[in-house]
């Protein structure tokens, strides 16, 4: 092999390198679709080694619909597929789920997280033998889709962890988030 053919060899390795390790960060799959499965996998294997030092293998933890920060709500199919690939992630690390509905149990407001009452059998018999909570939101910006999840001490209301990451923002986010759907607005014609 003579020097111009490895050099190639070697610019083409370097750059096969790059693209993979690159990737990784972006959570699109080659058909244009995102890969909620890869995002959020990502975030809880950030959080695998922490949570396996705070949970004993009987507790349980609940996690709720992720809610859009800007809006502070869960009504998004968008919210409810997080939350659904979460629970999954969560459950393939042979941690223990429930699943409870945000507007039920907690309360997210301008001051954050919020259990609606201390007593937790004022909130539902569900959280009565859960110790941590999995909160979700994320934010959509012009380019972005930016997600976290906070691991939450029911009893302090201390946040025990947290992650978060971020992709490209697609149709099929827009179309999940409902957000590309806006309807045109006529200005009425003044005679």
């Amino acid at each position: 092999m003579n020097r111009y053919s490895l050099k190639i060899v070697k610019q083409f390795l370097v750059l096969l390198f790059l693209a993979i390790s690159l990737n990784s960060c972006v959570y699109v799959n080659i058909d244009g679709s995102t890969s909620f499965n890869r995002l959020v996998d990502s975030m809880v294997q950030k959080t695998v080694k922490k949570l396996n030092q705070e949970l004993y293998l009987t507790d349980t933890v609940l996690v709720s619909d992720f809610v859009n920060i800007d809006r502070l709500e869960n009504r998004s199919r968008l919210g409810f597929l997080l939350s659904a690939t979460l629970k999954d992630r969560l459950l393939a690390n042979n941690i223990i789920v429930k699943e409870i509905e945000l507007r039920k149990h907690f309360a997210l407001g301008p001051n954050g997280f919020t259990a609606l009452s201390r007593d937790t059998t004022n909130i539902h018999t569900k959280i009565d033998d859960a110790r941590y909570a999995f909160v979700g939101t994320y934010s959509i910006t012009t380019k972005t889709l930016i997600v976290f999840i906070k691991m939450i001490d029911l009893e302090t209301g201390n946040i025990i962890l947290s992650s978060q990451e971020s992709t490209f923002i697609t149709d099929e986010i827009l179309d999940l988030e409902n957000t590309n759907k806006m309807q045109q607005v006529y200005t009425p014609i003044v005679l």
